[in-house]
């Protein structure tokens, strides 16, 4: 309700997620559809590379779609690593995730089949948070340069000397999509 602070509500399960005694990439993130009658939810690989046997990857390295209303789900997006931080784009209205990817060893025929992704932050920036900005038709009382794009929160590496990550980036977008370096 407006103004409410706390959940007092008791908590009820609408669908499971793949999880596990072994749950490599655990992070959850979910966001609502605009109308409000989906759900969608992140869940990471359960490995770096399948080194748990593909058994363990089982729903995984994915983005669920779930029915608010009845619990059904489905598999929205696949081959995604570890998916991290998800917003709905305001101008086109499509569903945009930061994913943490790896590339070695690669499978000639699973990468012929990929779809490149639409801006790359580098490797090991481990990128988690994803929120839009509205343009100022939208009200946001940004500057101009930053009325119009995606920023993305990054927690680095803990594996790369010198470091990297750890920061905020800002890609600007045009048309629904990025639209810079």
């Amino acid at each position: 309700q407006d103004g409410q602070t706390e959940i007092t509500a008791e908590g009820e399960v609408l669908t499971d997620l793949p999880a596990g005694p072994r749950n490599h990439h655990w992070t959850k993130n979910i966001v609502a559809s605009p109308d409000g009658t989906k759900l969608y939810a992140t869940v990471g690989s359960n490995s770096n590379v399948a080194e748990n046997g593909m058994a363990a990857e089982e729903g995984r390295a994915a983005i669920w779609e779930i029915d608010r209303a009845s619990g059904e789900k489905r598999l929205f997006a696949t081959g995604l690593r570890n998916p991290n931080g998800m917003a709905w784009e305001p101008d086109s209205e499509a569903l945009w995730t930061v994913v943490n990817e790896r590339v070695e060893p690669q499978k000639p025929e699973l990468v012929a089949r990929a779809l490149v992704p639409d801006y790359a932050l580098g490797a090991h920036t481990a990128s988690l948070g994803l929120a839009f900005a509205r343009g100022p038709e939208g009200g946001n009382a940004l500057p101009e340069r930053f009325a119009r794009g995606a920023f993305i929160g990054q927690h680095g590496s803990w594996n790369r000397d010198p470091r990297s990550g750890y920061k905020v980036v800002f890609v600007p977008f045009a048309d629904g999509a990025p639209s810079g370096e």
